[in-house]
């Protein structure tokens, strides 16, 4: 009898996984409709990736579909801690809320904030124990900046065609393959981010939004979180592994870009894909050199951690992306030198 139970639930969990991502394929351009009709159009300034006008906000097809969703596979499914799972979906709720609000309206950068600690804080103190060698107060204000971080550097990271949805898709993909107790979200949630890729890849009918970015930050941050439950030394080396890519961009850039005076907020092109792009590349072109990272970094971390010492997966990966920054800083000098001669 287990085999064909074991059949079934793995049956099932491949079938919210493809309506998740089927409804998302659906409604997407449904999305970029209602979104332009709405006047939620990214216009073209002097900061920006795009060179036309794009519809702004259709990500929010992706908590549309995916929260009913994950609730129901969440009860339905034999998971692991329902009662957090359950909290982290709703909270998502009004993470891209706020995002769709501030899409339509420009909320300030400080009520924003505010709101993702409420919501990162109310899930948080449904999350078992982490890290025991240091004091509870300790753990729990750690994890809640940092996961207040996470949501905004996923936002912040939203500036190029595709690369914040493909990017969730490696995450989603990577969890079920790490913990792999989690995959039937995981792997629902990589489906449907895949799905947004009909309106949302290079070039971009329609931009996802801080409804959905936000949402993304906030849900994966989360699950990861979750995940490490069980064997968080261990454990917590291949999943930072995954989303290296995106912290280590935003993170270096913020500091620098604070370091330089700058507000942490402003809209800016330096982040470092801003800068790979400014060598020539196109949307398309960083997306499949994202996704090419995200590979090797999954590798780096995932044998590492099969073999023993997760630790040095993870700091493989750290390695990985120096040499990245470095080839793009040498790029970079390569061409002023190029224009001065000339």
């Amino acid at each position: 009898m287990m085999p064909f139970f074991s059949d079934l639930r793995l049956a099932a969990m491949f079938l919210f996984a493809g309506i998740a991502g089927a409804l998302v394929f659906l409604m997407s351009p449904l999305a970029v409709s209602y979104c332009r009709r709405l006047g939620m159009v990214a216009q073209v300034n002097a900061r920006s990736s795009h060179t036309l006008p794009t519809p702004l906000g259709g990500g929010v097809v992706l908590p549309l579909v995916v929260v009913p969703l994950g609730l129901a596979l969440t009860w339905l499914w034999p998971m692991p801690f329902k009662g957090y799972l359950t909290v982290l979906l709703l909270g998502s709720t009004l993470v891209a809320y706020v995002g769709w609000l501030d899409d339509r309206h420009e909320l300030s950068p400080r009520i924003r904030l505010l709101i993702h600690l409420v919501a990162v804080a109310i899930t948080l103190s449904l999350l078992p124990r982490l890290f025991d060698f240091m004091p509870i107060w300790l753990e729990k204000g750690f994890i809640l900046f940092g996961w207040a971080w996470f949501v905004n550097l996923y936002n912040f990271m939203d500036g190029a065609d595709g690369l914040a949805t493909s990017q969730a898709v490696a995450m989603g993909l990577g969890l079920s393959v790490v913990v792999p107790a989690f995959a039937p979200l995981g792997i629902m949630l990589a489906v449907a981010a895949a799905g947004f890729l009909r309106v949302n890849g290079p070039p971009a009918r329609v931009f996802m939004g801080d409804v959905c970015s936000t949402w993304l930050g906030y849900t994966i941050a989360g699950m990861f979180l979750l995940a490490a439950a069980d064997d968080t030394l261990n454990v917590i080396w291949p999943l930072a592994t995954l989303p290296l890519v995106f912290a280590a961009d935003a993170t270096t850039t913020l500091i620098r870009r604070v370091s330089q005076g700058y507000k942490p907020w402003e809209p800016h092109k330096t982040f470092w894909f801003h800068r790979y792009m400014a060598l020539g590349h196109s949307h398309a072109q960083l997306v499949l050199s994202v996704a090419i990272l995200n590979l090797i970094l999954f590798l780096s971390g995932w044998s590492a951690y099969t073999l023993g010492y997760p630790m040095v997966g993870f700091l493989s990966g750290v390695l990985v992306l120096c040499a990245v920054a470095w080839y793009i800083r040498a790029e970079e000098k390569r061409g002023s030198q190029h224009v001065k001669r000339t």
